[in-house]
């Protein structure tokens, strides 16, 4: 394949043709042949993937070190999670050329907010991903999502059915113990019982998404919420994640009043660390 793939490039170069063989080229396969080719011609290449990464079908690879070259990483549609990536640049590339939609979990137009923001992202959409998005609408604090959760993780952590995708969401403002931990079951199924099979309401705060690529939110079953429930019957102890603060002086007072009551995991110890932030 690579030999035809050489052969092709250079014939190509003066004469059409070898259109035929471009569309047997898989989306897995064209990183990799451009970026043999354009070591040899030292040059950009431009392979056409047909439908292979959906209406983008032209995949650019560049490199920096080679004359003329723009400085773009040969990025490939491999899934990669936000927390591996290095840059807001492959982030983007991974949503608008790849059509990867769970790295943008939360339907706002910005992928991988823990290395993007709404203001960056339509610059390097239109100069690395070659495209012009529609303007990217505001997600302010207090922004809402309803989902149905599919599975319970901890005490703190769900999988919320949105948009077709199992999301996973982080409780603000709160944290349980860990597997392994003192209480963790008892966490756990406190949790489930509020909310396991639920319709819920996820409400933001100034920060979206963490470094683990889960959605931070307050979580609503009807007009209860759910993160207060857990610190005032014990399950859970209060932590401040600058910036989300909303709630953060209510939900103190709430737990100091649980561990004087001794409810839920304050009778073994486990929140005694006398810290209320991360």
């Amino acid at each position: 394949m690579k030999i035809k793939v050489f052969f092709c490039f250079f014939i190509a170069l003066g004469f059409t043709g070898c259109a035929a063989m471009a569309s047997q080229i898989g989306e897995e396969m064209a990183p990799q042949i451009s970026t043999e080719v354009a070591v040899q011609v030292g040059t950009e290449v431009s392979i056409q993937v047909g439908t292979a990464i959906g209406e983008h079908t032209t995949l650019h690879t560049t490199f920096p070190d080679l004359p003329g070259a723009e400085s773009v990483l040969p990025y490939d549609c491999a899934e990669k999670s936000c927390g591996k990536m290095n840059s807001c640049e492959e982030a983007v590339y991974k949503l608008y050329v790849c059509n990867h939609e769970r790295r943008d979990s939360d339907n706002d137009g910005v992928p991988c907010e823990s290395l993007c923001n709404h203001a960056e992202v339509p610059a390097i959409a239109t100069s690395f991903a070659g495209i012009s998005p529609t303007p990217i609408p505001t997600s302010p604090p207090g922004s809402e999502d309803i989902g149905l959760v599919t599975r319970v993780i901890d005490g703190d952590t769900i999988e919320v059915l949105l948009n077709g995708v199992n999301t996973r969401v982080r409780y603000l403002q709160m944290n349980t113990t860990e597997r392994g931990e003192v209480c963790y079951r008892e966490a756990t199924d406190a949790n489930s019982e509020l909310v396991l099979g639920k319709t819920v309401r996820l409400v933001a705060d100034q920060e979206k998404v963490d470094r683990y690529d889960r959605l931070l939110r307050f979580i609503y079953v009807g007009d209860v919420l759910v993160n207060r429930v857990l610190v005032e019957q014990g399950f859970a102890e209060v932590v401040l994640y600058p910036p989300n603060d909303a709630h953060y002086e209510e939900f103190k007072r709430l737990e100091q009043e649980a561990a004087a009551a001794g409810r839920g995991c304050h009778p073994t110890g486990i929140f005694d660390d006398g810290s209320y932030t991360r």
